[in-house]
């Protein structure tokens, strides 16, 4: 129950600050970046972390319906927009994968 509730207060955390910076990432991200700079300086999940995680990793695909809900409500804007929204998210998630493996093997993370 530890663990959920400090995945929780991350994530509360991450919404705080950038609600109250007014910052135009989403209070998810920003409390990830917490969790991952918290994690950095333990050098590591901690074993009362690892269950709650696992447990929301194994369900991440309840997590995709609010999204799928979101693309039937603007369907019109995806019909429009769609390509470019399509070559938007492929540059961005490449670039992502690129930046993380040059930072990985920067700090010589392992996972």
């Amino acid at each position: 129950m530890a663990g959920i509730f400090v995945l929780i207060l991350f994530w509360l955390g991450g919404s705080a600050l950038v609600e109250f910076l007014n910052w135009p990432i989403p209070g998810s991200v920003m409390g990830l970046m917490g969790l991952w700079v918290a994690l950095v300086i333990n050098g590591g999940v901690p074993e009362w972390l690892k269950k709650p995680s696992s447990l929301l990793i194994r369900n991440m695909t309840l997590l995709f319906v609010p999204a799928g809900v979101g693309l039937i409500n603007h369907w019109d804007r995806l019909t429009e927009h769609g390509l470019a929204m399509v070559v938007i998210i492929t540059a961005s998630t490449l670039l992502t994968v690129v930046l993380m493996i040059l930072i990985f093997k920067l700090f010589r993370v392992k996972l």
